[in-house]
């Protein structure tokens, strides 16, 4: 029995030292510095190279990719981008190209054996998988493509006299943004030849916000405020401004911007030049005038108690309100924005009337208390008056003198909100707190002179920045060039 035992483990022994060896024999025969043949990444044939070479390889493929464009369609509308913008990237590349490379490479004798074994019968592949930007995609979705769905339509209205018509709504469709984006993605990663291609953008349904019947109940005056339109190019830009927001209707809870709605200011969208603050100063620019708009609604808002979201004073005082009822649009850094906290539509009535009123009117579903009265009061709590800013002009003649600038006065001020129930005062807020920075005179001295000494005279004395030594150095500069031009005599 045990010279039985002792043969077999002979020949056990035996045996695997054999295959021992004609396993490390056949493992041999690969190069370690090499990917193993029949080694794809995707459906890239890495076979051969090196690690390097084929991380290459699939940079050079990532450039390629990026170049080629995805058309999305919603019917027969469709938008193209390419790949690039939309951040097109491997995930993982750096390590799937490792595991390419290790692939036969690693592990015990046995493992690499029957790897390697594989690969003569069946190609192994290594998966490529493409992402795209989140933030880039989804910029790309709202901005071009989800326009182009046949969206729903809210139901409208227009105040004819003292009736309002009603247009009914319309159901429609809009963009399911994930369902599409993930259609892209399953395109590029499923066998993709890094060339151009068109996917279907998925839709779903879309109800509309404002319906008819809901808008059967905006029949109650909630706000209305006017200011004085004045005339000349101010008066135009006013008009066309108020034209865009007239009609509007917010559905409860609906946030509207006021920038967004009347920009953008050009000739090709009905403004003209006028003045509007600038760096202190009034300057002619397209669509001055629009921040008494949209100032002029901003108090139909809070008559009307809206909730304001968004709201900044000018950097000067306005004329056409007390301080802190002002609300100002400036580009991208100022905006009035605010929303429908009704639990039923309002409606914003915008006009310049026949007595050159702008007014805004803000109608919607009354709710609040019977006997309830709003109203806000202006308070100055801190002034500055404006001073004076000599500048000089070597061109205009010694001693002249030219008014330049809109002087303003500085103030700091709150708004408070009165709520009075049956004409008692119930509650007493402020609601906003604003600076208006002051603005000096800006008086331009001429120091042009044929007698340099009079010159520096007057220069050094517009150094100081105060005005009596100014004009002690004008009088006496002037002096200067009598007694010269009686030398001459």
């Amino acid at each position: 029995m045990r010279l039985l035992f002792g043969l077999i483990l002979f020949c056990s022994i035996a045996v695997l030292g054999v295959s021992y060896m004609v396993f490390q024999k056949f493992v041999s025969k690969y190069p370690e510095d090499k990917i193993c043949k029949n080694v794809y990444i995707g459906s890239v044939d890495v076979s051969g190279m090196t690690e390097k070479e084929a991380g290459k390889v699939m940079e050079e493929r990532l450039a390629q990719g990026r170049q080629a464009s995805v058309t999305v369609k919603v019917g027969e509308k469709e938008e193209t981008v390419v790949l690039e913008e939309l951040g097109l990237n491997h995930k993982n590349m750096k390590e799937q190209v490792k595991y390419a490379f290790d692939y036969g490479k690693s592990g015990s004798l046995w493992e690499r054996f029957w790897q390697l074994k594989e690969l003569s019968e069946k190609k192994k592949v290594f998966e490529e998988t493409f992402t795209l930007n989140k933030k880039k995609t989804g910029k790309f979705m709202e901005e071009k493509i989800v326009p182009l769905a046949d969206h729903a339509q809210n139901a409208t209205m227009k105040r004819k006299g003292n009736e309002f018509i009603v247009t009914d709504e319309k159901q429609g469709k809009t963009i399911d943004i994930e369902k599409s984006l993930a259609a892209v993605l399953k395109r590029v990663n499923d066998g993709w030849a890094c060339s151009d291609f068109a996917v279907e953008a998925a839709q779903m349904d879309e109800q509309p916000s404002v319906k008819a019947e809901e808008l059967k109940e905006v029949r109650d005056k909630l706000g209305s405020y006017a200011t004085d339109a004045g005339g000349g190019e101010r008066w135009q830009n006013l008009k066309t401004g108020v034209g865009k927001i007239d009609g509007t209707v917010l559905a409860p809870g609906e946030e509207i911007s006021i920038h967004d709605v009347t920009a953008p200011y050009d000739k090709e969208h009905g403004y003209v030049a006028a003045g509007s603050y600038e760096n202190g100063q009034v300057v002619d620019t397209y669509g001055g005038g629009i921040c008494q708009v949209s100032t002029t609604l901003y108090n139909a808002v809070l008559l009307a108690e809206l909730e304001v979201t968004e709201r900044y004073p000018h950097s000067m005082l306005v004329s056409y309100v007390d301080p802190s009822r002002d609300a100002a649009i400036a580009g991208d850094v100022k905006d009035f924005k605010f929303k429908n906290s009704y639990k039923a539509p309002v409606y914003i009535e915008g006009e310049i009337d026949g007595d050159n009123q702008l007014r805004f009117t803000i109608y919607g579903k009354e709710t609040r208390k019977k006997g309830r009265t709003v109203e806000y009061e202006s308070e100055v709590t801190a002034t500055e008056e404006y001073g004076r800013t000599y500048k000089e002009d070597s061109d205009a003649p010694l001693g002249a003198m030219d008014y330049e600038g809109n002087p303003r006065t500085g103030k700091t001020a709150r708004l408070w909100k009165i709520v009075k129930q049956d004409g008692k005062e119930v509650s007493r807020d402020v609601i906003n707190e604003s600076r208006y920075q002051k603005s000096n005179e800006i008086i331009v001295v001429g120091t042009a002179s044929d007698n340099g000494e009079a010159t520096a005279l007057v220069r050094n004395a517009i150094a100081t920045q105060d005005g009596k030594k100014v004009n002690e150095a004008i009088s006496k500069a002037r002096g200067l060039g009598r007694e010269e031009d009686e030398t001459e005599d």
